[in-house]
């Protein structure tokens, strides 16, 4: 295996692994709500920021990764509740547009209180790298990415598929009146919806930490770079935004591979557009998506 070849699989696993997790949030807040947040990449931001200020204060990996899994929880709640809630009924349009201004403002707070400076982790994970096959080598941080990345999606699939949570999920999506009517608790729905959007988004942004030094600009602008992943697996379909995930970090890496780096965004957006020329509703998504 060429080193070539090698460092493309690595890379795909991983990249993947750090665009699934951000597509997921936007997959359960779409099926929650019918609500496409651009506020993502401000979460995985401030996810990104608790985790750097607590490790740097001698928090071991998982406590830390807890607290930040807590703290994104408490945010998604508290601006869903304290904001959003009185947005309901809204049009898809303004409610969007809220978002922008969410993430905005989120990102400017974050920048005030950590700095605008590269994003620099202590060592929290093992170094040791391990030789599989010829020039292939897989790290222990790029195995706890895609670990975390899969454990994640087990859970959001079975809790959706397989719960009376994922049923009322989809119903308040659906016909959120009715729902109500039959019982279900809205507003406790789409809080959660928003809760687990912003947990999810806040793991892609430490795991985004955990592979390279960034700056702010460059964690909150996953929100707009996973955007080709989510309409290509599909806007409703937490499959699809694994799969998507996967192929938009495969063309990718295989652009940065094989040819100049520099093409990379525009190899992704020209594959934005494609789908939603040939496909809008993307890979694995419900056709009714095509109509928002």
């Amino acid at each position: 295996m060429s080193p070539q070849v090698a460092t493309l699989i690595t890379g795909t696993l991983t990249t993947g692994a750090i665009l699934s997790l951000l597509s997921v949030g936007f997959v359960i807040m779409y099926r929650a709500t019918k609500v496409v947040s651009f506020a993502q990449g401000a979460f995985s931001l401030l996810g990104g920021f608790t985790f750097m200020a607590l490790t740097q204060d001698g928090t071991g990996l998982w406590l830390a990764l807890v607290i930040t899994l807590v703290v994104a929880l408490a945010a998604g709640t508290v601006t869903y509740l304290v904001v959003f809630v009185r947005l309901v009924g809204a049009e898809p349009f303004i409610t969007a547009i809220a978002t922008i201004g969410l993430g905005t403002l989120i990102e400017a707070c974050a920048i005030i209180a950590w700095g605008s400076g590269p994003i620099i982790l202590p060592t929290v994970i093992s170094g040791r790298v391990y030789h599989l096959t010829g020039s292939l080598t897989v790290s222990v941080t790029q195995i706890f990415i895609v670990v975390s990345a899969i454990v994640i999606f087990a859970v959001v699939i079975t809790a959706l598929r397989r719960t009376r949570l994922g049923l009322r999920v989809q119903a308040v999506a659906d016909q959120p009146r009715l729902a109500a009517y039959v019982g279900i608790n809205v507003v406790a729905i789409t809080t959660l919806a928003w809760a687990v959007s912003s947990a999810t988004a806040a793991v892609g942004g430490v795991a985004f930490l955990l592979t390279t030094q960034p700056s702010p600009d460059s964690v909150y602008s996953l929100g707009l770079v996973v955007f080709p992943a989510i309409l290509l697996g599909g806007l409703d379909s937490v499959g699809g935004a694994l799969v998507g995930g996967i192929l938009l970090a495969f063309i990718q890496n295989l652009v940065i591979t094989y040819a100049n780096g520099t093409w990379q965004d525009v190899t992704s957006y020209g594959l934005l557009l494609l789908v939603l020329l040939i496909r809008p509703q993307g890979l694995f998504g419900s056709a009714e998506v095509s109509r928002v």
